[in-house]
């Protein structure tokens, strides 16, 4: 019985994109910002 010859796995290929908690922040930072910044004031 012959073993099967080794075979390295095939890589993942990588995603050249954003990353999920880069795009997360981008969208909600200045968001945050603007609530904060445009908040009435209590005198």
């Amino acid at each position: 019985m012959a073993l099967p010859t080794y075979r390295k796995p095939a890589r993942k290929a990588v995603r050249h994109g954003t990353s999920l908690v880069t795009l997360t922040l981008v969208i909600t930072a200045p968001a945050v910002f603007a609530v904060a910044v445009l908040r009435p004031r209590s005198r």
